[in-house]
């Protein structure tokens, strides 16, 4: 039994670094190699130059940002991410959607040729012809101010400069895992070898799916607060990144038809979203209405 429990011990210390180098692996690694392309997941086209524009200047922007290394792409996908750090040597990969590089129009139309739609399901796919009153508005939604673009790019340059957003998960999981070792030890006693290890792997997965939730749920909001602090017009940008994003998913719900209807609230809202866009407009504006009192009473 004593030499079950050990094997069983070491291949529960065997799995916890898993993890954390997975994470390194796909932060870090982003290049040409080979093994590297089944997570690598970006569009095919290059962001326009006006985006990386925008880019370099609210990177200028950040305070004690001497040199930061990074690369711009687009994402098919409707939310915008950040990979690496622009406090590693690696830099950061910031991954736009596809949205921020529609200059006007004409450009929309000539990108979208055949555009289709879907909520990440490939069988709920929609082929949108542009020529059409559902394609002309659905180019017209997807149209950004520059004011929504510069609001979008300074809170994934504040997340990729955050130390705290890229260590946070792995530090947790490195807790949770030892905890969870705490109870195979302990558990071990009263359950038997097997049914503590398998206790002891579904606390560690089921806490660590939770603390997720919770930090992603964090991290957005944290953003949101951090990047219209820097003044109005990323507030102003914000709410309109926001609001015309829930425009854009009420069309969304309309195209997709069943599919839309169980992924999208009426109000243009995603249903598994960890934080409401309405909920984040919402806290901008008592952000912004903070921020405008205390201005008042300086002024007084």
């Amino acid at each position: 039994m004593t030499s079950h429990f050990s094997r069983l011990k070491q291949v529960y210390m065997g799995l916890i670094p898993i993890y954390p180098l997975g994470y390194l692996m796909i932060h870090g690694f982003r290049g040409d190699q080979i093994w590297a392309k089944p997570y690598i997941n970006r569009s095919s086209m290059e962001p326009s130059e006006h985006l990386k524009e925008i880019v370099e200047q609210e990177i200028d922007k950040m305070e004690g940002l001497k040199k930061a290394n990074f690369k711009v792409v687009l994402t098919d996908e409707m939310e915008p991410k950040v990979y690496g750090g622009l406090f590693l040597s690696c830099g950061a990969e910031l991954q736009f959607p596809l949205r921020m590089t529609l200059d006007d129009v004409e450009t929309a139309r000539r990108i979208g040729a055949n555009l289709e739609v879907d909520m990440g399901l490939s069988k709920h796919r929609r082929k949108v012809e542009v020529n059409s009153e559902t394609g002309d508005e659905l180019i017209a939604r997807l149209m950004l101010s520059d004011a929504a673009r510069r609001f979008l790019v300074q809170r994934q340059l504040h997340i990729a400069n955050s130390g705290e957003y890229f260590c946070a998960p792995i530090l947790a999981w490195m807790g949770l895992s030892t905890m969870g070792y705490g109870i195979l030890n302990v558990g071990s006693v009263v359950l038997g070898p097997y049914m503590a290890t398998a206790t002891a792997f579904a606390f560690t997965i089921a806490t660590f799916a939770q603390f997720r939730k919770s930090f992603d749920c964090y991290k957005t909001t944290k953003a949101d607060e951090e990047t219209v602090k820097r003044g109005d017009e990323y507030a102003i940008g914000g709410i309109d990144y926001l609001e015309s994003t829930m425009k854009l998913n009420r069309l969304y719900r309309r195209v997709l038809g069943e599919e839309g209807e169980n992924r999208i609230e009426r109000n243009g809202d995603i249903k598994d979203n960890s934080v409401k866009l309405s909920s984040r407009i919402k806290e901008i504006r008592k952000i912004r209405r903070h921020k405008k009192q205390e201005e008042d009473k300086k002024i007084e």
